[in-house]
């Protein structure tokens, strides 16, 4: 642009009063950057009679010789000189400062990084990050470990509350039996878990986590300090982690933010399309699943025990006396359960369903799980007061019902409705007191009582008879009229 004219000086110095940018003046303006900065600086430092050719003196020239040297020696910022030469008598601005020592500042040359190949079933990485998590309604640093896969992205992480050789060790095993396969490679920075450098070309590994990964058939390579851009397959996603998973989340306890977890990277962080690669890890894994390496046979012997299971009605496999939920779908399959060492895997039609964190609690329901069993019986209070109007056999029936089945007690109710329906309110309130005096709390229970069988706990003595339908109707202490029953039923069999 050639010299500016009166009118683009005076729109300059009225946008620049607006604004206070150069960049809002080009905006408001349409001039050049260039014209406008020379026109902001021929204001801000006017030299009168000054000839062509003339050199400008600029505030900075008395003290380029120290700048320099805070720049070269010291490797001060800009800031943090015009503080040390504002203390020798500088009074002129930062801006001008700050493109001095731009223009003065040796500019670190990148060095050539060749690209790094990760071919397919090759090498996956490991490393930990911590992070604060609201657990129980209280804040606590919880122990991120993350497991990548160099080619396809696949993501597999699980938290803890320390970073313990143990941790590490339940990590991998975690990992391998959710992947089916093991990589030729894992590497890790140095920690003492695994390994460390110990001396030029010398690397201490950790003998027990040696063994571990000599059982399994992998390699360990420990990458040498300062090697980050080694590792940031791993390393990257922790951020994604943090800010897509755990961000505004609360938690139960630490087997509810796993679970949590699974559900997210199965849904979410394994399926959506990759920012580096722009495919799916899912679809890339299946790609790579043939380079992989094979679970070694003697895996199964040592990292686990299988057990059968039917799926009860209350949607639950029981362990060891503790009852572990699946979809109440698919109440009445058969599972197979993998017990580990910290945790077990309910397997159904050779595929993982669900993973549950060993628990004191005599039963353990997942959230997703109880949100769809909730969808199942939306309309359980209503169930619960036509339940109720059957009479006290029935209200202390469901006492009982509540205590021994919690979360699952409407799935028993909505059955023994429709008996009433099919067999008659008589009948149905006369086996509900049956039931009770043996404490036998089920759907199931009841039908047994009405069809004339047997009872687990029934006393030998204490037999129905055969005249089953007579016997509990005398059974029967109160009759009241059921209205609107019918509409009940239909409403429940729309909800399913």
């Amino acid at each position: 642009m050639g010299r500016l004219r009166n009118e683009q000086k005076e729109s300059i110095h009225k946008a620049f009063r607006e604004t206070g940018t150069i960049r809002g003046t080009k905006k408001i303006t349409g001039i050049g950057r260039k014209a406008i900065r020379r026109e902001l600086d021929r204001v801000a430092n006017p030299v009168p009679n000054a000839t062509k050719g003339t050199v400008r003196k600029s505030k900075l020239d008395p003290y380029k010789a120290k700048i320099g040297y805070l720049v070269s020696e010291k490797g001060l910022s800009a800031v943090r000189i015009l503080e040390e030469i504002n203390e020798l008598g500088y009074d002129g601005g930062y801006s001008i400062l700050k493109n001095y020592v731009r223009v003065i500042r040796p500019r670190n040359k990148k060095r050539p990084r060749p690209p790094i190949d990760h071919p397919p079933g090759y090498e996956a990485q490991m490393d930990w990050s911590p992070h604060k998590v609201i657990i129980g309604g209280k804040e606590q640093i919880v122990h991120t470990g993350s497991i990548v896969l160099c080619y396809s992205r696949w993501i597999f992480m699980r938290h803890f509350t320390d970073e313990t050789l143990e941790s590490v060790i339940s990590l991998h095993e975690q990992a391998f039996q959710e992947l089916g396969a093991i990589p030729e490679i894992i590497t890790y920075d140095n920690m003492t878990t695994v390994g460390r450098h110990v001396g030029p070309g010398k690397v201490w590994i950790n003998p027990r986590f040696e063994r571990f990964s000599k059982e399994y058939g992998f390699e360990i390579v420990i990458l040498p300090p300062g090697a980050k851009e080694r590792h940031g397959k791993v390393e990257r996603p922790f951020h994604y982690i943090e800010n897509n998973f755990l961000a505004g989340r609360e938690f139960d306890d630490m087997e509810d933010l796993n679970n949590r977890a699974d559900q997210w990277r199965w849904n979410k962080a394994n399926v959506r399309i990759h920012g580096t690669v722009k495919q799916k890890p899912v679809d890339r894994l299946e790609r790579e699943m043939p380079y992989l390496k094979r679970l070694p046979i003697n895996s199964a012997d040592v990292n686990y025990k299988e057990v059968d299971r039917k799926i009860n009605i209350d949607f639950c496999v029981v362990i060891n006396n503790k009852r572990y939920s699946v979809n109440p779908d698919l109440i009445g399959e058969k599972a197979k359960v993998r017990l580990y060492q910290d945790h077990l895997e309910i397997w159904v039609n050779n595929e993982l369903h669900c993973k549950h964190m060993y628990c004191g609690k005599d039963r353990n329901v997942l959230p997703e799980h109880e949100n769809i069993y909730k969808k199942m019986t939306g309309q359980k209070r209503l169930l619960e007061e036509t339940f109720i109007r059957l009479g006290e056999p029935a209200n202390k029936f469901y006492e009982g019902l509540q205590q021994t089945r919690k979360a699952a007690a409407g799935y028993h109710l909505q059955r023994i409705l429709k008996y009433a329906d099919r067999y008659g309110s008589d009948v149905v309130v006369g086996a509900l007191a049956y039931a009770s005096k043996h404490g036998a709390y089920s759907a199931e229970s009841v039908l047994q009582v009405i069809t004339g069988k047997k009872l687990k706990k029934q006393k030998s003595m204490d037999r129905v008879p055969d005249n089953v339908r007579q016997y509990l109707e005398a059974y029967a202490v109160e009759k009241e009229s059921l209205e609107h029953y019918d509409q009940i039923i239909q409403n429940e069999e729309e909800i399913k």
